[in-house]
């Protein structure tokens, strides 16, 4: 269009698994840590680790819906009640592990058809394709991910082997 050269996209199928990278290095962070600490406020709007892993998480619950029936529901105002459900570290992180679980798992499924069908997705910011609501979440995930690390670099946990962001545009500023 204009002449102008489109920006290079990633493959849908590479924007699931690289999300699905990020939540499994998020569950790697969170697994060795107290319930304390999960609750704790963040500089991430005072939000806990406990409602960030919610509100990153709870999204990949509603992607296998948004491919197959065109509609990605998802309301973060919820999450505050989801999270008071999860009154230890164990309920945390077995409520991360379920979900990334089940969105590796419906990957495996569906990668296939991931490559031939991009289809149109109502959520509450009106129509989006499949492939750029994956990029949305891949991004949203990736943003959280790094709040996740530099709160507990700063508590001085070891976050050494912490999954390199590659191939996306967060900005400079983290909280």
């Amino acid at each position: 269009m204009l002449g102008l050269e489109a920006p290079a996209q990633l493959e849908a199928s590479r924007l699931a698994w690289d999300a699905a990278a990020i939540l499994d290095a998020w569950i790697a962070l969170i697994r060795p840590l107290d319930f304390g600490t999960l609750i704790l406020p963040t500089p991430s709007r005072g939000r806990s680790l406990r409602n960030l892993t919610v509100n990153v998480f709870h999204p990949f619950e509603l992607l296998p819906v948004a491919f197959d029936e065109g509609r990605f529901e998802w309301d973060p105002t919820c999450d505050e009640a989801r999270e008071a459900r999860l009154q230890d570290a164990a309920a945390v992180v077995e409520y991360a592990s379920d979900r990334c679980l089940a969105w590796k798992g419906w990957l495996l499924e569906r990668e296939a058809e991931l490559q031939v069908r991009d289809p149109a997705v109502d959520s509450s910011r009106g129509k989006i394709t499949y492939r750029n609501l994956l990029a949305s979440q891949r991004w949203h995930a990736a943003f959280h991910y790094r709040q996740l690390l530099v709160f507990l670099q700063g508590r001085g946990h070891d976050v050494t082997a912490a999954l390199s962001l590659r191939d996306l545009d967060l900005p400079r500023q983290i909280f």
